[in-house]
């Protein structure tokens, strides 16, 4: 009788442990995907370093660049501030850790 409710409890177990996850959702664990191997950098063709708001109007670039700061749209003086910021960004160096040094 012993070896029947040690077989129950395992079996219920498993059951307990497979039914955290339907069947339907693979037998990998969810994540990150896998990344495809080229770059989406470039999603809209455009080679130019221009604003998304632009769409390939250089003669608007060159307008907006002849106004004064003061008059200049706020997109794009705001783009031109983020671009600088991703073009040297601020970085700052890791204390190293006194848990993972040992």
């Amino acid at each position: 009788m012993a070896v029947y409710k040690i077989a129950l409890a395992l079996t219920a177990f498993a059951v307990l442990t497979n039914a955290q996850r339907p069947f339907y959702a693979g037998l990998r664990p969810i994540g990150y995907p896998a990344l495809a191997t080229e770059s989406i950098s470039n999603r809209f063709g455009e080679t130019a370093d221009v604003p998304i708001e632009v769409r390939g109007d250089g003669n608007l670039i060159n307008r907006l660049d002849q106004l004064p700061a003061a008059n200049q749209p706020f997109w794009y003086l705001n783009w031109r501030f983020y671009d600088a910021q991703r073009k040297n960004p601020q970085t700052y160096p890791q204390r190293p850790s006194s848990f993972a040094g040992n």
